[in-house]
């Protein structure tokens, strides 16, 4: 069975979380709406799409209304290739993926990748709240030398973030790579791409205000053909990289006059 598109997995986290808030049983909407149970469960878990006509109806029986009633409703139109919407959706699911992913791997090219920072980075980087990387999970982090060097919250926040980087390292499922500045110029961009091991593979692509869901094989495919690879330093070495770094902070304090 097809995994639910990214959009469609939203709209079904959101409307189960707004019947939960009501304390309504599945069978109990279904009773109201003259609806089979298997509908409402289906349309929770994303198997079965809902036309904006069913969501307004749910949304009525939930008393939900203003922004997240037209919200929610946004995700039952258009459903395309893609979904490029807002961060308040699209982290919830993000989240979502990320649990049931077999494997992750994340591109950093300025910052460190969000599931490495620790707290105090992620505040410096206005990322907003912190998600953690899953116990267990199989992890593959690309890291430009950039983000390495990069001033992010002063010295304290960014030794503290190079040493968390060097722990995690440690972990068998976790494996860092550094792209060092002798690469040159190389085609890294920041994303994260989740594969599920029996589904289609999903390409997740964030910026400031807003994010982008990429599920379409054709354009997940060159995500799953990265040449980063070819140009990284081998796990060992990155963590050699990282640790020179981390010896070197008190002087580039001195150089930068903090």
């Amino acid at each position: 069975m097809p995994k639910p598109t990214p959009q469609a997995r939203a709209l079904a986290d959101g409307l189960r979380a707004a019947r939960k808030a009501t304390r309504l049983a599945a069978t109990e909407v279904a009773d109201k709406l003259a609806w089979s149970q298997s509908t409402i469960s289906r349309i929770e878990t994303g198997v079965r799409a809902a036309s904006a006509e069913e969501v307004s109806a749910l949304l009525a029986v939930y008393q939900v209304t203003g922004e997240r009633r037209e919200a929610l409703l946004s995700l039952s139109r258009d459903s395309g290739p893609w979904w490029f919407a807002d961060l308040s959706f699209q982290r919830e699911t993000l989240t979502q993926y990320e649990k049931e992913a077999t494997k992750i791997v994340a591109s950093g090219s300025t910052l460190v990748p969000d599931l490495l920072r620790t707290p105090a980075y992620a505040r410096a980087a206005g990322s907003g709240e912190r998600r953690k990387l899953p116990e267990h999970k199989r992890f593959v982090a690309y890291i430009d030398e950039a983000a390495l060097r990069r001033q992010i919250g002063g010295p304290p926040v960014m030794a503290q973030q190079l040493r968390h980087l060097v722990t995690m390292a440690e972990r068998p499922t976790v494996e860092l790579r550094v792209i060092p500045f002798a690469a040159g110029a190389h085609p890294g961009d920041a994303y994260v791409l989740l594969e599920f091991g029996d589904a289609t593979p999903v390409v997740y692509l964030e910026q400031r205000r807003c994010g982008l869901f990429l599920h379409r094989p054709c354009d997940v495919e060159p995500y799953l053909r990265s040449t980063v690879d070819a140009v990284a330093l081998d796990p060992a070495r990155s963590v050699r990289l990282i640790e020179s770094v981390v010896e070197a902070r008190p002087q580039r304090r001195d150089l930068l006059g903090q």
